[in-house]
């Protein structure tokens, strides 16, 4: 028991230095903390440029080709209505299209989204 008591004695003996977090590292806690400032503002102005020089040139440019082939769609589908004679021609009559298993909608034999332009009108089909 005397060699843990003399031990004990001599690590009592050792004065203790306390080391915190902040003087184990190179740098001080406000140079950290400018550091993050200064990197937080490079970064905000990387992705300042990136937007206005790659996102929206890019938003532009699809914007423009969308609009170049709606503009193509509508001219194709204006030269079938004048081929056909004032109307879309009718589409094949897959028996796997426009399948009501469960009967109708509440609402009829539309779909809720029914646009007369563009889809085909079921309550008509079903009359026939």
């Amino acid at each position: 028991m005397s060699m843990l008591a003399a031990r004990r004695a001599a690590l009592r003996a050792v004065p203790r230095v306390r080391t915190f977090a902040s003087t184990a590292g190179k740098t001080s806690y406000r140079e950290q903390q400018q550091a993050t400032i200064a990197h937080a503002a490079e970064t905000t102005e990387l992705w300042r440029k990136i937007s206005y020089y790659v996102c929206l040139p890019a938003i532009a440019v699809c914007t423009l080709w969308v609009r170049n082939v709606e503009a193509e769609h509508e001219e194709h589908q204006k030269h079938l209505i004048e081929e056909n004679g004032g109307k879309l021609p009718e589409p094949p009559a897959y028996e796997y299209l426009n399948r009501r298993a469960s009967g109708p909608f509440p609402w009829g034999m539309n779909t809720l989204f029914f646009n007369p332009k563009v889809n085909k009108d079921m309550s008509q089909a079903a009359e026939e």
